[in-house]
């Protein structure tokens, strides 16, 4: 489950009922946020790990396990300032970025997301995203990240994560593939791929799904569902946007349906000892991105898996059970 920590509104440290539903229901923490580049290496000679560590003392403390997210993403708000002017050699800090917190962190995180979003299947070479890791290493900044973070913990699991790759998008998938077969060919120490699954109600279809999925598996390596969240309303469909604008039950029925349809497809094409996880983006409905990404300003969804007041008790929706149901095979 990703959570809000740290000083972060509505940090689940601050609100009881979170704490409930991650401790009751869920076995591992995603930090949102707070294990990001700018949070932890706000400065070249800096580190700050108080807030992580609290989130990880207290995992620790009930029972969950942490998957860290993440050493490397592009995003501008998240690269430190810092770095975007480093003047010195930029392979060598990357590397020491990365595994002076992969060394922090090690025994408390079982996996990270080494390296996020790097693709672009219209960029550089066609298939780099023109980011200023590329532009500053090339792209051996990527398998650079992999062996540093190997070498500073040797049990973690490392994974490559992107979005828009189960399946829909055939160019950017036949890029991820090609990026994970040059890893593997140059032996770089890639535990699996992360799927982030930031998908809609009606698309991708669940064979495109499972097929990207069997593709990774095929190759040896872990498949990890990262981001999930199902809206109930796509503003990319032929028919008019939103589709919903309450939640009623046959809204319900559908994503239910399509939750346990993705869970499904996981358990069918990927072996039970290559499965990596699945992550829910977040725990209740009115806290998740999709509230202010762009597109979908000043429409309401519900794209979670828990509904009800903001400050709980929080209630298990529909889409909770169709997860719990193909996990359990019904």
């Amino acid at each position: 489950m990703a959570v809000t920590a740290g000083n972060e509104y509505r940090s689940f440290l601050t609100l009881p009922e979170k704490q409930n539903v991650l401790k009751t229901h869920f076995s591992q923490l995603t930090a949102g946020n707070i294990m990001k580049m700018s949070y932890l290496h706000p400065g070249e000679n800096s580190y700050t790990f108080d807030q992580a560590d609290a989130m990880i003392n207290w995992a620790k403390a009930n029972g969950l396990s942490v998957h860290g997210h993440t050493f490397i993403w592009h995003s501008g708000y998240q690269v430190p300032t810092w770095m975007s002017s480093y003047s010195g050699d930029f392979q060598a800090m990357l590397n020491s970025h990365v595994s002076t917190i992969a060394e922090h962190f090690k025994d408390d995180v079982v996996s990270w997301d080494v390296a996020n979003e790097v693709i672009d299947e219209n960029g550089i070479d066609g298939c780099w995203r023109n980011s200023l890791f590329y532009q500053k290493a090339g792209k051996n900044f990527v398998a650079n990240a992999f062996i540093a973070a190997h070498a500073a913990d040797d049990d973690a699991e490392l994974y490559y994560n992107d979005y828009d790759t189960e399946g829909g998008n055939s160019a950017k998938f036949a890029c991820l593939l090609t990026l994970v077969d040059e890893l593997l060919a140059a032996e770089v120490p890639i535990t699996g791929v992360g799927f982030q699954m930031h998908v809609q109600i009606d698309w991708p279809s669940i064979e495109a799904i499972g097929s990207a999925f069997k593709a990774i598996a095929d190759r040896g390596l872990k498949v990890k569902i990262t981001e999930l969240d199902v809206p109930i309303n796509n503003p990319y469909a032929s028919t008019p946007f939103p589709q919903y604008t309450s939640y009623t039950e046959t809204a319900a029925a559908v994503q239910k349906a399509r939750y346990k349809a993705i869970v499904e497809a996981y358990l069918a094409n990927v072996p039970a000892s290559q499965r990596g996880g699945l992550t829910i983006w977040g725990i209740w409905d009115g806290d998740s991105w999709l509230h202010t990404f762009n597109e979908r300003q000043g429409v309401d969804d519900w794209p979670l898996l828990f509904s009800g007041p903001a400050d709980g008790p929080y209630e298990q929706k529909a889409a909770y059970f169709g997860v719990l149901e193909a996990l359990q095979g019904q």
